[in-house]
């Protein structure tokens, strides 16, 4: 039954790799770009009239560098430019590149956004805006607002209105066309934002860096490695409640506040360059009226708090894989000690004796099923010797052993097995959740600079070798000499294992090392 299932798993992850492989690659346009952009999005042949948009004039372009208009609040220094009427840089206050003392403010934006196109003929990047502000503003409380107007052709006025929320990352945006001539227009309005990942760049192997968006309920994550052709795309249609880039700690993205049905390409412009296109949205503008797109622009980290205050399924944003049901709960358990304690390494200390306390049962029973293995080895002994010849007969006379003597064979590994799982978990949470970045705690005159990284000294996997050991030898011995031997090199294997963790996941593991000797000597003592 064992080969049997093993058997069905391989060939279901064989399928799965396939599948992936053959089937959901995205495809290399062999187009010109600009055909290639129009199949990209919807045609309308609305009856009003198609306005033609020229790019702006080579000359104006060149000569303009546009003005910068900056806005602080106690959160983030947002930094504007007149060309493009575009975001240039968001520093976030709270945190830095590095622990550095003099270590510059995380800036999520590396190239301006957000680029607007209308009917594929004209994008806004070189336009030179005017703005309702100039130089510096900030606030503590009230909101701030900018806005950016200029002339797309004639008749045609674009204005971007930015909201800057003072209390969080969040930067409202509208987008409105205004008409002031005697037609009635019909235009395709389309959204672009750009990233860095150059093709020799070196992604995080154990955290998603790259394009993200919410189709619906289904959170897709698409790797950059799959888009290392110019000219590679990849289509998502459907009701996008939001898109944008993520790496590890952070998100910037793009939430429009009443989803449509529509499509968001994926595509690698440039050997250095990403671009995600969302649209486009098909609006027809009555003569001396205008059209109006409300948007929410999210800058900031991946806080499952910060997410889930912001609405609009961002918190979908913060994912840990395949043991995401379990790591949830354990950072929002570790949150909230930490409203307690105001130490992480103290909540990860107290959240371990909490995790240990709800399997005790499971490791008095382990214990015990250990114990009763330990007094029928002799018998069983017997039993593989007299029926050495005939497996069949010789596990019936096994199981028969274990009802007689009410021994669970496999109670021993059922504390160790939900103890698997719960690690993986963890492992995601200390590795990928913000809380734990740059954020130290002290042990015993030394410390911990980092939770998230690994311990520089090596001090807390060392520890951990020997809690292991120790365990090892006060564990009850069950089978045969070798497989006893062969044991004692675990402790070896995971102080090796955990030299590079973070110094979080040792001190959880540590602990519960810790903790599992005391049980031991506690049961030992009460058996006696």
């Amino acid at each position: 039954m064992e080969k049997k299932t093993l058997l069905a798993i391989i060939i279901s992850i064989a399928i799965l790799l396939i599948w992936d492989l053959f089937f959901i690659q995205p495809r290399v346009e062999k187009e010109t770009p600009d055909v290639a952009r129009q199949e990209e999005t919807t045609d309308v042949k609305p009856a009003a009239t198609v306005l033609k948009i020229q790019q702006p004039e080579a000359e104006t372009a060149l000569t303009e560098d546009g003005e910068s208009i900056v806005m602080e609040t106690p959160l983030i220094r947002a930094v504007w430019n007149t060309r493009g009427g575009r975001l240039t840089s968001v520093q976030l206050k709270e945190y830095k590149e590095s622990m550095e003392e003099d270590s510059a403010l995380v800036d999520i934006i590396k190239t301006p956004m957000p680029n607007l196109s209308l009917n594929e003929q004209f994008q806004d990047d070189n336009l030179i805006f005017q703005a309702s502000e100039k130089g510096t503003l900030s606030s503590q409380e009230d909101p701030l607002t900018l806005t950016m107007s200029a002339q797309a052709a004639q008749g045609i006025i674009i204005h971007k209105v930015y909201t800057v929320d003072p209390g969080s990352y969040s930067i409202g945006y509208s987008t409105i066309i205004e008409n002031s001539t005697d037609q009635r227009l019909a235009m395709n309005i389309s959204m672009q934002m750009n990233e860095i990942y150059p093709l020799d760049d070196k992604s995080s192997r154990y955290a998603f860096e790259g394009p993200v968006l919410l189709n619906g309920k289904r959170l897709e994550e698409f790797k950059i490695s799959k888009v290392k052709k110019v000219g590679g795309y990849r289509n998502f249609t459907g009701e996008v409640k939001w898109f944008g880039f993520e790496d590890k700690y952070f998100l910037k993205t793009i939430i429009p506040k009443t989803p449509e049905e529509t499509s968001v390409t994926i595509k690698r412009i440039d050997e250095n360059t990403i671009s995600l296109h969302y649209g486009a949205l098909a609006a027809e503008i009555e003569p001396k009226s205008s059209y109006e797109k409300d948007y929410l622009i999210f800058i900031g980290p991946k806080e499952l708090e910060t997410l889930k205050s912001t609405g609009y399924g961002l918190r979908k944003a913060l994912d840990f894989g395949f043991f995401d049901i379990i790591a949830k709960p354990l950072l929002i358990a570790m949150n909230w000690i930490y409203s307690f304690t105001n130490s992480y390494g103290l909540s990860i200390i107290l959240l371990t004796i909490i995790i240990k306390i709800f399997l005790y049962p499971l490791t008095l029973k382990s214990f015990t099923s250990m114990k009763g293995l330990q007094k029928v080895q002799p018998l069983m002994k017997e039993i593989q010797a007299q029926y050495k010849d005939d497996k069949q007969k010789m596990n019936q006379e096994m199981m028969k052993l274990y009802s007689e003597h009410k021994i669970n064979p496999m109670g021993g590994c059922l504390p160790m097995l939900l103890q698997i799982p719960i690690l993986f978990a963890l492992y995601k949470v200390f590795f990928s959740a913000i809380e734990l970045r740059h954020t130290p705690f002290y042990i015993v005159g030394t410390w911990l600079p980092d939770l998230s990284a690994k311990d520089p000294y090596f001090i807390t996997p060392i520890l951990m070798g020997l809690s292991q050991f120790i365990m090892q030898k006060m564990t009850p011995a069950t089978g045969d000499a070798t497989q006893q031997k062969v044991m004692l090199f675990m402790p070896v294997f995971f102080t090796i294992l955990f030299l590079s963790f973070p110094s979080g996941l040792v001190i959880y593991w540590l602990i519960s090392n810790v903790l599992s000797i005391l049980q031991q000597a506690y049961i030992n003592r009460k058996d006696s």
